[in-house]
């Protein structure tokens, strides 16, 4: 595929891996929006990179129809939307998890990409063409222990993405990437003790965008960490 002048859309894109991404695919010049529920963390983010941007909370189903407006009014389209935003929460046992926590990581990790992917889907339709990427994880494939809110917002994501592919016409694209452990700020209420040995943010998105040019993408792009 040829990045060059694609209109792209990255929820969570002010840090860690959506921040990466909007780099590496300004690169390859595309158009970037990045979009964050922080304004500081935005502007700072969109001047660094010098990248478009605009305030949105992926939970409120309304903040991503003003983004997708936004985007749609000001380029005329939106060739690749990204569903990114995500957040963790600290390590425990299942009957130890905190109910209002969970509630919030789903609310941001799940149904921020299901209001995602419906706000992108009602765009790409009118225009037959489009892409929509989920940034899921390898906690979405397989169970882990101490991280069950974590892994089942990602099992969800991955049903999310499978039962669209099913519904739509092959003008539409649906991609998954589920990258391991990366050195990120997702792990803000409790950092792994290993998170040196995991993968660097910027090597993961490099494997990314080389999917993406590729002649024939993987739909379901695994990324692990590499093993000693």
């Amino acid at each position: 595929m040829n990045l060059t002048n694609k209109v792209v859309v990255i929820t969570g894109g002010s840090k860690g891996f959506g921040k990466s991404l909007a780099m590496f695919l300004k690169k390859e010049e595309c158009q970037v929006v990045i979009s964050s529920n922080n304004i500081e963390d935005l502007k700072k983010a969109s001047q660094e990179l010098s990248v478009d941007f605009s305030l949105t909370d992926v939970t409120k189903p309304e903040d991503l129809k003003i983004l997708a407006n936004y985007v749609n009014n000001k380029y005329g389209r939106i060739d690749i939307w990204i569903n990114n935003a995500g957040i963790q929460i600290a390590p425990s046992l299942v009957e130890d998890v905190n109910i209002d926590k969970l509630k919030r990581l789903f609310n941001i990790n799940f149904f921020g990409y299901f209001y995602g992917c419906q706000t992108a889907l009602r765009i790409m339709k009118v225009q037959k063409s489009g892409m929509i990427i989920n940034v899921d994880s390898t906690a979405g494939l397989d169970g882990k222990p101490m991280i069950s809110a974590y892994c089942c917002s990602k099992f969800a994501i991955k049903g999310l993405t499978e039962s669209i592919r099913k519904e739509i016409s092959e003008e539409i694209k649906v991609y998954a990437i589920y990258p391991g452990g990366m050195q990120t700020e997702i792990y803000q209420e409790e950092y792994p003790a290993d998170i040196k040995e995991y993968m660097l943010v910027d090597d993961v998105v490099k494997k990314v965008i080389e999917n993406l040019k590729s002649k024939n993408p993987e739909l379901d792009l695994i990324i692990k960490r590499p093993t000693k």
